[in-house]
């Protein structure tokens, strides 16, 4: 149930209770209908009338649709406050050397080359789209592989100057994982950024950039693809500065 007030035409009472209520969620839940009456300084049966307002047939129904609204509010204010954590330590760890220097290394790789192929798994995808629009305004050539649409034919006549960067939150793809150990073979150098070191896809690439973001976020949610969309801009910036030089 939605505690609004749109598409409501409240009488002045009403409105006392709609205040009341809007404010006092959890005490609400509590009270008999009398007790809410006389709280608000109106009746039984203009509480009964508000009730149905919200498509409930008495006030019982509204206090359990009421109970599930602050249950729902409770478990996003919760996963609000994690992300908002993992997201805090996760720039803090930013700005330490050792990630730095990493992502330096991979970001001269990058210059180096003149073609850029770039992958992912189903829940990285957000994350990939970013990727191919940011690094299309560099002086190369960016394709994506993908299951369907293989581009092997392209990047094969070039192995040698090619990369290959990958993203994948899980860190375990049997596609990518393919992907990776064929161009390993075929002499293109492979990056991925992954959410921990110790996947099989972390390990089988020859550069590998773990982000150690929670594990309370799915792996598909907007909250997990926010440090490999942030750290795209970093080495966006980083391969600028070393074609600059």
């Amino acid at each position: 149930m939605e505690l609004t007030a749109e598409n409501k035409s409240f009488s002045k009472k009403e409105w006392q209770l709609f205040q009341y209520v809007l404010n006092q969620q959890a005490e609400v839940c509590s009270m008999s209908i009398r007790e809410l009456a006389d709280a608000t300084k109106t009746s039984s049966t203009t509480v009964l009338r508000f009730c149905r307002k919200f498509d409930c047939e008495g006030f019982s129904e509204f206090k359990i649709k009421l109970k599930r609204t602050l249950q729902k509010q409770g478990k996003t204010d919760r996963l609000f406050k994690q992300d908002k954590k993992a997201l805090h330590y996760f720039f803090e760890r930013m700005d330490e050397s050792f990630y730095r220097e990493t992502l330096l290394t991979i970001a001269k790789r990058i210059s180096k080359t003149k073609l850029l192929i770039l992958a992912s798994d189903r829940e990285s995808t957000l994350a990939l789209t970013y990727a191919q629009q940011k690094f299309a305004r560099l002086d190369k050539i960016v394709c994506v592989e993908e299951e369907t649409t293989s581009i092997k034919s392209v990047w094969r006549t070039l192995s040698s100057e090619a990369t290959l960067l990958v993203f994948s939150n899980k860190g375990a793809d049997p596609f990518l994982e393919s992907l990776i150990t064929e161009c390993t073979t075929a002499g293109i150098s492979t990056i991925s950024l992954t959410n921990r070191s110790t996947t099989s896809i972390a390990r089988l690439s020859e550069r590998n950039f773990a982000y150690y973001f929670s594990d309370n976020q799915a792996a598909d949610s907007l909250s997990s693809q926010i440090p490999a969309i942030y750290l795209v801009e970093l080495l966006f910036d980083l391969v600028t500065d070393c074609e600059d030089r």
